[in-house]
């Protein structure tokens, strides 16, 4: 781990557990009755790179994994109102992408973009796919009453929301590439992507129109000393686009430029399929299951995980409840190496994490404030 977390480690055995680290809409906490919410979530990732040199073209150190590398962006923003039983209503915005590539492809691209030298003769595997929306739409939760059992009571909410789809992201590339010498080298790869814009290579195209919608679950169990909470977004959810631009082409450096270092320029020449096509983008799951253990009145121990896209983001932590109505939780995720920090007070919430206080490689944030009338 890379991190030197200091004030976190002092207030660990004061802590409730943090939740996991994706930005989820829990109908649950959203249905409390009589009341306005408003809530802010985001969560950057990357495998290679530090978030600063992500979003500075790549311009730092590099240290991709072994095997697939992630580079996740996951956001979104939630504004409205509870009634006592008529359930939630709110305005919701969401950005979200999730991108898997080999250690290859992204040494690839970070010389390029650094100008440092390849090893004449050796061979990249080029590989890279991705899946993302920006969206924004009305959402509506609802809690219903609990099923009291002699073992606990479970609790049952349910969301759904009306999307306009605003940009999008999906598809793959495959290929491979040779360095020729330390400044140059020769790539092909075939792309099957469909975009709003396209960043592969330069093409004007027109905004396409998206409208949707989707579906989120959230089940959870409490007795005096355990909770299970189970929760989905996205369990049933879609985009249908029309007149989206589509390409499938091969993209390859037969046409070669270098700049003023002597440096090959990526400007690929492309040959094949640039359409328009109406699409329906089927949202990815995300999923989060939950279990905690009262202590006592005061401590709680938390144990959990989201899924999605098939991977795994474990997380743990402890919370601790003040007499003065202040919560304060820690917890680690293993998946990125991160811990973050919640505090809880009235209805005001806040959460920060980070893997490292210098050079992170993930950073989230949850801001969310409740006024009950």
């Amino acid at each position: 781990m890379r991190y030197l977390f200091a004030p976190f480690l002092l207030v660990s055995v004061l802590c409730r557990a943090e939740a996991g680290p994706f930005s989820l809409a829990d109908p649950l906490q959203l249905d409390l009755g009589g009341s306005v919410h408003i809530q802010f979530q985001a969560l950057i990732a990357d495998d290679p790179v530090s978030v600063h040199d992500l979003l500075n073209r790549w311009q730092g150190p590099i240290h991709p994994k072994e095997g697939t590398n992630l580079a996740i962006d996951d956001a979104r923003t939630d504004i409205g109102f509870s009634m006592q039983k008529g359930g939630y209503f709110g305005y919701t915005y969401r950005h979200q992408s999730f991108i898997r590539t080999n250690r290859d492809t992204a040494l690839l691209a970070w010389q390029q973009l650094n100008d440092i030298d390849f090893t004449p003769g050796k061979r990249y595997d080029l590989q890279l796919a991705i899946d993302g929306f920006e969206a924004d739409g009305l959402l509506y939760a609802k809690a219903f009453e609990p099923v009291e059992t002699p073992y606990g009571s479970l609790h049952v909410g349910i969301g759904f929301e009306l999307l306009r789809g605003r940009n999008m992201q999906e598809g793959s590339l495959e290929g491979s590439a040779v360095a020729n010498s330390q400044t140059d080298y020769d790539f092909s790869a075939v792309a099957d992507y469909r975009y709003s814009e396209n960043y592969l290579y330069t093409l004007d195209v027109k905004k396409p129109e998206g409208y949707g919608f989707s579906s989120h679950l959230s089940l959870q169990w409490r007795s005096e000393r355990y909770s299970l909470h189970l929760l989905c977004n996205d369990l049933v959810g879609e985009i249908r686009w029309r007149e989206l631009p589509y390409s499938y082409v091969n993209v390859n450096s037969s046409n070669k430029s270098y700049d003023e270092n002597g440096f090959i320029i990526y400007n690929p020449t492309v040959s094949g399929k640039e359409i328009s096509i109406d699409h329906t983008q089927r949202l990815y799951r995300k999923w989060r299951t939950e279990g905690t253990f009262k202590v006592d009145s005061d401590m709680d121990i938390t144990a959990g995980a989201d899924w999605v896209q098939g991977y795994t983001f474990p997380y743990g932590g402890i919370s601790y409840h003040f007499a003065s109505g202040l919560q304060t939780a820690f917890s680690y995720e293993s998946r990125f190496e991160s811990l973050a920090l919640k505090i809880t007070y009235g209805g005001l919430y806040l959460s920060f994490r980070s893997d490292d206080m210098k050079h992170p490689s993930i950073l989230g944030a949850n801001l969310s404030y409740r006024y009950r009338f």
